[in-house]
């Protein structure tokens, strides 16, 4: 019986993190750091979306007197967990996200294109 290998698309990369599609089960992974999500592309597209937006510097200061050593506080869809974040990391995060397709999703959704028959 042979095996299937699936073989993966690599999107984006950064030094802590990847972002790939799967041939085996089409969805796309985000690896950043020890961390790891898989989403089908809306879900992709909102997840990427909601950091972009995100303004690191100010959620610095608002965050200022947590204890947590990193401020930027980003829930992750349970309610016991939470992504901890600094500037820096969310900046590799917007640069990993900026990746060929979350553009290709915007310019798709802007246009309002049903992205799920592409």
């Amino acid at each position: 019986m042979k095996e299937r290998t699936a073989m993966s698309n690599i999107i984006n990369q950064t030094q802590n993190g990847k972002i790939f599609r799967c041939s085996g089960c089409n969805k796309i992974h985000i690896e950043y750091k020890n961390l790891n999500f898989n989403f089908d592309e809306e879900e992709y597209k909102n997840f990427a979306y909601y950091f972009m937006e995100l303004d690191g510097p100010y959620w610095e200061s608002v965050n200022a007197h947590v204890s947590f050593r990193k401020k930027i506080i980003v829930p992750v869809g349970h309610r016991n967990l939470n992504m901890l974040l600094d500037n820096s990391e969310l900046q590799e995060l917007k640069q990993l996200f900026s990746g060929p397709i979350t553009n290709q999703l915007e310019l798709l959704s802007y246009f309002n294109y049903d992205i799920s028959n592409n």
